[in-house]
């Protein structure tokens, strides 16, 4: 009993077996402190945003746009027909996608190979950077997408 005391006695002093615990002399505290976390910034919610261009290129006709609302629905226009989508802004700045409802339409050629990356763009599990001046940066599976906040 009393050398099962001692072991269970030495285990707690030096540790084996316990989680780190963060204190001014614990070599863990060091390590915490070495890595500072920013807070995940929040997609602005409630906006239209306006596609500016496509992998520097700006979109014949009228330009693709979408809003995202307070329940995560992203609604808009994909430069043909509109669409609807769950649209979730995840960790690492990132937009999760659920299934893309869209009308029918048909346009020429080259409008709905520019919807096609438009959406795959928004599908593909993107990144996304705000900025402090109305721009919205989203980068995805087809390139680079350019918006302005619309009013």
């Amino acid at each position: 009993m009393i050398a099962f005391r001692l072991v269970l006695t030495a285990v707690a002093l030096i540790g084996i077996g316990l989680p780190a615990v963060a204190s001014p002399r614990h070599p863990a505290a060091k390590a915490a402190d070495a890595k500072p976390t920013t807070p995940e910034k929040a997609f602005p919610l409630g906006n239209t945003w306006i596609l500016q261009s496509i992998n520097g290129k700006v979109p014949v006709g009228e330009a693709p746009s979408f809003a995202l609302d307070t329940t995560m629905r992203a609604t808009g226009f994909s430069g043909c027909n509109t669409f609807s989508m769950a649209l979730y802004p995840v960790k690492d700045q990132k937009l999760a996608a659920g299934a893309i409802a869209l009308t029918r339409k048909t346009c020429d050629k080259a409008t709905m190979l520019a919807e096609r990356d438009f959406l795959v763009g928004l599908h593909s599990l993107p990144t996304w950077q705000a900025s402090d001046n109305g721009d919205l940066t989203i980068k995805g599976r087809t390139g680079v997408m350019q918006f302005r906040r619309g009013i």
